[in-house]
């Protein structure tokens, strides 16, 4: 489980390169002007605010007496949260990419200004029996106060979070469309074409298919394969060519994992 605390000021570039971290982060002096994706949101002094995985961040400007403390957790940390959390984790709410304790209603302001400094405790202090637990801890009920705080009438956020997954989820087709015939088939390679997580593709995936990647991947892979063995006379070891197989015979286990036989019996049924 790794952590890290960083420290910055007016001098200090500070820009969200690992797409894959959470950042827990307060403003200790001065003001600040900071871009998640396509907004821009202002931030004053004892403000806390989050960077999820998957938005893109970084300050826009900032007083010149600035301060500011990061706490960075890495993705095995949030695997063991998320784990935690169970069916909560799943909820879409947390697609926001901005949350700050000077947005938030109360008493999730002060929930969240409080979990902050739990986990600045835990981490400050080393001799602590499980620290790690009690860190764990904190991060679950932070993303906890998160969801509960997106669920309040008073700030309803759904269907912005909904309209900014479908586009992920259109553009993450767009890409399939135009690198399936490379041989480009990882999760990898499209969360980092789209710059966010793996688990933030998976999640987005889930929520509006109820399907992974990787089945949306092999469904529209598999639905080339069929067009070229019912409309062309390419032999199997070219319609594997042609798809990046690394022979025919992988074409063929891939092609009988996915719809039950052969592609010889399935051209011949359905030709």
């Amino acid at each position: 489980m790794n952590y890290a605390i960083h420290q910055y000021d007016h001098s200090t570039p500070v820009v969200k390169t690992e797409l894959t971290e959470f950042w827990l982060c307060r403003m200790q002096k001065g003001k600040l002007t900071v871009s998640f994706e396509q907004g821009k949101h202002k931030l004053l002094a004892d403000s806390v605010f989050v960077v999820p995985e998957g938005a893109q961040f970084k300050v826009v400007s900032s007083s010149r007496d600035m301060r500011m403390e990061v706490l960075v957790f890495d993705e095995p940390l949030m695997n063991v949260v998320y784990s935690l959390l169970g069916a909560e984790a799943d909820f879409g709410s947390l697609e926001q990419p901005f949350w700050s304790s000077e947005t938030l209603k109360e008493p999730f302001d002060q929930m969240l200004t409080a979990d902050y400094d739990l986990l600045r405790v835990s981490i400050e202090q080393s001799d602590l029996v499980a620290r790690n637990k009690m860190m764990t801890a904190s991060l679950v009920h932070l993303l906890l106060t998160l969801y509960n705080a997106s669920d309040s009438p008073e700030k309803p956020l759904q269907s912005d979070n909904s309209k900014r997954s479908r586009q992920l989820l259109n553009h993450f087709f767009e890409l399939v469309g135009e690198n399936i015939l490379s041989g480009q088939r990882t999760i990898t390679f499209y969360a980092d074409k789209l710059c966010v997580s793996e688990r933030y593709l998976f999640k987005v995936c889930k929520k509006e298919t109820g399907k992974t990647p990787k089945d949306l991947i092999n469904e529209f892979l598999i639905g080339q394969i069929k067009n070229a063995l019912l409309t062309t006379e390419m032999t199997h070891q070219q319609i594997a060519d042609q798809f990046n197989f690394p022979d025919q015979s992988a074409f063929g286990q891939f092609f009988k994992r996915q719809e039950g036989m052969s592609p010889s019996e399935w051209r011949q049924k359905y030709r």
